[in-house]
């Protein structure tokens, strides 16, 4: 069980004038309302079996019991009165009772909890129903209200205690199993196509798994998992053999690994192998199951090569049950030795990478052989190997993985946050010395510092008063920071990484730099010839001529960007990162010259003085005395900030209707101060901007977030479902997103699928509803969707809260209802924005169109990725 209490500071808001009772007044009638409003954090990942409200009933009129209405309503504020009590949406559950009036009645009627809970007999009740669909997320807050069923009877006056909880039965909501495949050495192979299946020399192979809950629902779990094997015929796909669960017997918790072998399969044939969770509940009488796991193609081939073995050498060590040491370190090769499996030795050569996704290396020939490896981040690491026989053209065979643990590498020699009251910009890289930079030439601090609201320390434990980071402003013409000495050793490789916000196009602007007797050995900036970013060298003989690599993309204006350069003069090896992707393949530069002089932030020292002034924010700087690898810049570009499950994200947008006025929503939070406007049919109402589904929207200057950098997005919103069933099945609204020049970006989207006829409890009578579900990413011009769809159908006429993440390192886009997270993570291609971003209404092929009926409180957006499932929670909220 588990017991919900209602949200701090609206966990109970009364409508009346004594806290507990209204009496309404008028020809002697009274009666009475009070109204509890709950949040869904706590039902976060549980599937609600059963579901009882209870609170406490200290006084009754009189003995004799009267019927209590338990009622779900509309939402309440902090403003809500008596006259302005919402509306009443549906009966949960009604109660005959008398509490709370002592030695006055015999027997005794002290002060009682009251628990409204389904009775079967009565089909209109579904309090359970009702906490089931809002712990899923699919509305965003649940406000009841205990009335009198008679409102006219005197008799039926009653008060009730703030003590009013949600008590649950609930199981653990089951999510699809990770690390399923063959085991295989110290890990496991999952080829996830069929194209190329895995080879696997034991007919009988042993798989792998870890069932699992979704993210809330483990405490308590009580799980298997199954292992579901199909064989190809080469047409259809069709059941192998019986499932396999394990444990056989009992339960494990979340996350705990099982395996077990497979029954005998036959040579030669394409098999695929998937796995669900199951999470039990009433002593194992009932469950409910996952969706299946990706699927692992492999075939069974006793006659290919085994899986070779792998020998260690310095410095990596393997990773075993008992230990696995850190090692190394980003771009420190290691030396590994591929032999071929006890009693082979027709073995001609071998591949291998250190990722399932990575291209297989280049033949390394040779029945035994020693290969240099070189990792590029640090972490737990899987190193696959496959043997090639002499047989014919020769035939790859079963893969061997092995772990071993990368450590991190040497960090940097300079790391400014920029994030003091005043002062200089204290370096918080000291193991080589303190490098302080003084701000001069007017330059500044404001609260627009990259990592957002920071709520945790770097163990990630809650802060007692969250800290507002601050950035390094520039005005364009004088503003720069500098450090009091040198820093970075330029004739050696080094690294260079900073978060910039360009304020205006049209002119250069310099993102750090430094000296030699000459001008800066490198160029970091914005060339606004180009429109877009560059990292150079200066050439031999030269005094301000550079050699480089130019961005992909053009820079966007307003918005956040992770800029990364690395160079090594010893192999003359240039790249430029945006984002944490590399721009193209690098360049091979020459020049090498020694930096005799501070590190500048915001301006380039040319050989005629300074120039290049930056004119916009530039933050979170870090400066390495080597090249870092590229998934080193990509982890660094997450921007981490409190372990793996806190990231810094800037809050770039904050509208709330309650701040609204006339035709005009400002955001005055964020400190970025676009603001919305209402045009056609929408107005402010009850603290909402209401969009009637024919012309209403609103719109401000876009983009807000740069769609190559990961963003976070959340609104809460409610459809009209009248208006939304005079629609055509096929009709898609927009929330809220971002155009291009011809079409999407990306956005919330509501689609109606189809109509339904049910039954009416309250009415006695059918009626039609429209059936539908959210999506969040890419409305094409041929109507087709790129995005990830809702689990389960759309709720109307209630407040929901969606989120949408995009991660541009992972290239993935993710949707949560409330705090659930809907279907997995799906690949998604940017489209970079242009024009207005927009509110009610979308822009495709050409054209505004797709207007939706409906009210929205308030949207958010953030530059960055929110890490974790805790992080969206604490930051999103209800």
């Amino acid at each position: 069980m588990a017991e919900v209490r209602g949200c701090d500071g609206c966990f109970r808001r009364p409508f009346g004038d004594s806290g507990h009772a209204r009496s309404t007044g008028g020809d002697g009638a009274v009666g009475f309302r009070i109204g509890a409003e709950f949040s869904p954090a706590s039902l976060k990942g549980k599937n609600v079996l059963d579901a009882t409200f209870r609170v406490t009933e200290p006084w009754a009129f009189q003995c004799d019991p009267r019927w209590v209405d338990l009622v779900r309503t509309n939402n309440i504020s902090s403003s809500t009165t008596w006259s302005t009590r919402p509306a009443e949406l549906d009966l949960m559950v009604d109660r005959n009772v008398s509490a709370g009036r002592g030695s006055l009645c015999d027997p005794d009627l002290p002060d009682a909890p009251i628990e409204f809970n389904d009775n079967p007999e009565e089909t209109n009740e579904n309090l359970t129903p009702t906490v089931k669909n809002f712990a899923a997320g699919k509305f965003s807050m649940l406000t009841f209200e205990v009335r009198a069923h008679d409102e006219a009877d005197a008799s039926a006056w009653k008060r009730f205690r703030n003590d009013a909880v949600i008590a649950v039965k609930y199981v653990g909501l089951p999510a699809t199993p990770t690390e399923v495949g063959a085991v295989t050495g110290s890990s496991y192979v999952c080829s996830s196509s069929s194209a190329s299946p895995n080879v696997v020399s034991d007919p009988t192979p042993l798989v792998q798994g870890k069932p699992r809950t979704a993210v809330g629902g483990s405490v308590g779990a009580n799980l298997r998992i199954r292992w579901h094997t199909e064989k190809y015929d080469g047409t259809t796909w069709t059941l192998a053999h019986t499932d396999i669960d394990s444990p056989t017997s009992g339960y494990v918790g979340n996350l705990v690994k099982q395996s077990r072998s497979l029954p005998t399969l036959q040579e030669g044939v394409l098999y695929r192998l998937r796995a669900l969770t199951l999470s039990y509940y009433e002593d194992g009488s009932n469950r409910l199951n996952s969706g299946y796991s990706t699927p692992c193609y492999f075939k069974v081939d006793p006659t290919a090569p085994k899986a070779p073995t792998v020998t260690f050498g310095s410095p990596y060590t393997e990773c075993t049950t008992n230990a696995c040491a850190g090692q190394g370190g980003p771009g420190v090769k290691g030396m590994f030795t591929f032999a071929p499996a006890s009693g082979e030795t027709n073995i001609a050569a071998y591949q291998y990478r250190l990722s399932r996704t990575d291209a297989w290396s280049a033949d390394q020939v040779g029945l035994t052989t020693a290969v240099a490896i070189t990792p590029e981040k640090a972490g737990l690491t899987t190193l696959y190997v496959r043997a090639k026989d002499n047989v014919g053209t020769g035939r790859y065979g079963a893969e061997m993985a092995v772990d071993f643990l990368v450590s991190a590498g040497d960090g940097p020699v300079g790391r400014w946050h920029f994030g003091e009251a005043s002062g200089a910009a204290l370096d918080s890289a000291t193991s080589d010395g303190v490098d302080n930079a003084t701000l001069g030439g007017d330059a500044m601090r404001d609260d627009r510092g990259r990592r957002g609201l920071i709520t945790r320390d770097s163990q990630g434990l809650p802060l007692e008063t969250s800290i507002t980071d601050r950035g390094l402003s520039l005005n364009g013409s004088t503003a720069y920071a500098q450090t009091g000495a040198p820093v970075l050793e330029t004739r050696s490789a080094y690294t260079l990484s900073a978060w910039v916000r360009l304020e205006r196009d049209d002119v250069s602007a310099a993102v750090l730099s430094t000296k030699d007797s000459v001008s800066s050995p490198f160029l970091f900036e914005y060339e606004a010839s180009k429109k877009t970013w560059f990292f150079g060298i200066r050439q031999p003989g030269a005094t301000d001529w550079y050699a480089g690599q130019y961005a992909v993309y053009p820079a966007q204006v307003g918005v956040w960007t992770h800029l990364a350069g690395t160079y090594d003069p010893a192999t003359g090896k240039l790249m430029l990162y945006v984002d944490g992707r590399r721009q193209y393949q690098g360049q091979s530069v020459e020049g090498s010259y020694p930096s005799t002089a501070p590190l500048d932030f915001g301006r380039h020292q040319f050989s005629t003085g300074p120039g290049y002034y930056f004119q916009g924010s530039v933050d979170e700087v870090s400066v390495w005395q080597r090249a870092l690898t590229g998934q080193e810049i990509a982890e660094e570009s997450r921007l981490l900030v409190s372990g793996e499950e806190f990231a810094g994200v800037e809050l770039v947008a904050d509208w709330n209707a309650e701040r609204g006025s006339g035709t005009t929503v400002p955001d005055s939070t964020s400190g970025y101060g676009k603001s919305l406007a209402l045009t056609g049919g929408a107005a402010l109402e009850d603290g909402t901007i209401v969009f009637d589904g024919v012309d209403g929207a609103a719109t401000t200057v876009g983009p807000v977030v740069y769609e190559h950098a990961s963003f976070t997005v959340t609104t809460l919103v409610q459809l009209d479902a009248a208006k939304i069933l005079t629609k055509d099945v096929g009709y898609i609204g927009q929330v809220l997103g971002q155009r291009t020049a011809d079409g999407s970006a990306w956005g919330f989207f509501y689609q109606l699928t189809g109509k339904q006829t049910v039954w009416d409890e309250e009415a006695l009578e059918e009626r039609t509803v429209p059936v539908g579900k959210w999506q969040f990413g890419r409305l094409n011009d041929d109507g087709s969707f790129s995005a990830v769809a809702s689990d389960d159908v759309a709720e109307l006429d209630s407040p929901v809260r969606l989120t949408g993440i995009y991660d541009a390192l992972d290239g993935t886009i993710s949707l949560y209802l409330g705090h659930n997270q809907n279907g997995s993570a799906q690949a998604f291609t940017v489209k970079l924005g242009s024009g207005d971003f927009t509110f009610g209404k979308g822009f495709v092929a050409g054209a505004w169109k797709h207007y939706l009926p409906g009210r929205v409180w308030e949207a958010r957006l953030w530059a960055g990725a929110m890490a974790s499932s805790a992080q969206l929670d604490e930051s999103v909220g209800d």
